[in-house]
């Protein structure tokens, strides 16, 4: 039976505040579930994506929902809006999800939300939906819950702030930070981070694809990495020879405020026309590195650090002068590439461009070098350096560099060289 409009719009009227109820539950219940940072953030999702779906993208399979970014592996496509209305006081502005590789430091995979409002507001109304509130503690500038995993269960700990859980453990963090300099946003995100593998993705990730899962593999040897032929080929410039057949010094890295780093040591050992270097970082991490002149690098691959990988050089675009010439130019284009590779990769593309400036005395830079030295400004981006070829050696030595986040000079302290 047809009801008349003014009964049938005051019906409508009634059932409004029921259904916003509703959805205001529905977003609750599923906030609710993503602070256990497990998989009941994903189920809640699925059971209430109608309420949700209009306000994020969602993708949907079995029984599970997921908010989808673009690419959790590009720090550029890893973020999403979200429109929903305040739930419990938190106004959600977005969701990111990533996963970054810091090899023996350990797997990190966040996922959270950006919200409105300062640090101290948004735990103070994010504890109000924990099970267990007390259990976010203060630090210095954010609020964390961390959890260790023990045998098939999570075993409370005190935050470990700054300190990477390396390849042996797994932990489980709830966090809420600072976001931009602003003091005005907060970022909540549920991490799983260190030894994280396939069987754990499964039960705390069901978003991940198993196409994405980590893979344990043998560390690759950078001697097993070749350089290709077409690479090599463009490498006989006279002017880039080594003139040694071993090279070391130590220098001192001195920062803008005049603080320094731990000193660095790097050898070179000439075979034929190319370099193999070793750059030791104290007693955390070594980078070897296969170059011409230590300016061109053909591969490197970082040891203590990073995913066990080598950066291999793929091809290679060269403009190297007859030369040293001032006013000339050096400029090398690179296109290179982790081996082995991974289906989340992204090939690397660099280049630099060394301006060739005035001749100096080579024992300007360290007393025991002959003969003279060539000054390079060289660009590479965001990271400039001040550079000298030591013409009787035929390598170059970084006296300067500037980025935009740092400033070094380089002190040398310690020079040997066996011809």
């Amino acid at each position: 039976m047809k009801l008349p409009f003014a009964t049938a719009l005051l019906s409508s009227a009634l059932l409004l505040p029921t259904a916003a109820h509703a959805s205001d539950a529905a977003l609750t219940d599923t906030l609710k579930a993503f602070t256990r940072c497990d998989a009941s953030f994903f189920s809640s999702l699925n059971s209430h994506r109608d309420a949700w779906q209009a306000y994020a993208p969602l993708k949907q399979e079995k029984n599970f929902t997921w908010i989808a970014v673009k690419n959790r592996a590009d720090h550029k496509a890893n973020q999403v809006p979200v429109s929903a209305p305040a739930i419990g006081g938190l106004k959600l502005l977005s969701y990111n999800d990533e996963v970054t590789d810091l090899g023996a430091l350990g797997l990190f995979y966040y996922w959270g939300f950006i919200v409105d409002g300062g640090v101290d507001e948004v735990a103070q109304r994010l504890t109000a939906l924990l099970e267990q509130p007390g259990s976010l503690q203060k630090g210095d500038k954010e609020y964390t819950r961390s959890e260790l995993k023990v045998g098939n269960g999570w075993l409370s700990i005190k935050p470990q702030p700054g300190k990477a859980p390396g390849l042996r453990q797994v932990e489980r963090v709830l966090i809420v930070e600072p976001e931009g300099k602003q003091g005005t946003q907060s970022r909540i995100s549920c991490s799983v981070q260190g030894g994280v593998n396939a069987g754990l993705l499964a039960q705390l990730r069901p978003d991940i694809a198993p196409v994405d899962y980590p893979r344990t593999q043998a560390e690759t040897n950078i001697g097993d990495v070749e350089v290709p032929a077409n690479v090599l080929q463009r490498l006989d410039s006279p002017l880039l020879q080594p003139k040694f057949k071993t090279l070391s010094y130590t220098y001192f890295a001195r920062k803008g405020d005049g603080s320094q780093d731990q000193p660095t040591s790097v050898t070179f050992k000439a075979e034929g026309r190319l370099l193999v270097k070793n750059e030791v970082y104290g007693k955390t991490f070594n980078v070897d590195r296969l170059t011409q002149a230590d300016m061109i690098q053909l591969k490197s691959k970082m040891n203590g650090v990073g995913d066990g990988r080598v950066l291999q050089t793929r091809e290679a675009e060269l403009h190297i002068p007859a030369s040293w010439t001032q006013g000339q130019t050096l400029s090398a284009k690179l296109h290179m590439v982790n081996v082995p590779a991974r289906p989340t990769d992204k090939a690397i593309d660099t280049s630099l461009t060394c301006t060739v400036g005035a001749r100096i005395q080579a024992r300007q830079v360290f007393a025991t070098l002959t003969g003279d030295a060539i000054k390079l400004a060289c660009d590479q981006g965001d990271y400039k350096t001040s550079r000298v070829f030591i013409e009787d050696l035929g390598v170059a030595l970084t006296l300067e560099s500037t980025s935009s986040q740092t400033h070094y000079v380089n002190e040398y302290t310690a020079l040997e060289v066996v011809r």
